[in-house]
């Protein structure tokens, strides 16, 4: 069987992973979470 390759692009990760360095822990938070936190965190601290 022959091997086609795709031509789709890939998709983008929706998520973004941290680990915590103290318990070792994996975090994990969609991207668009990330942004409205960070949206609304600048307009607290700047409102």
């Amino acid at each position: 069987m022959a091997v086609k390759p795709c031509s789709k692009p890939l998709k983008s990760n929706p998520f973004i992973t941290y680990r915590d360095p103290i318990t070792g822990q994996w975090i994990v938070v969609y991207q668009d979470l990330l942004k409205v936190v960070e949206f609304v965190g600048h307009a607290l601290r700047t409102g």
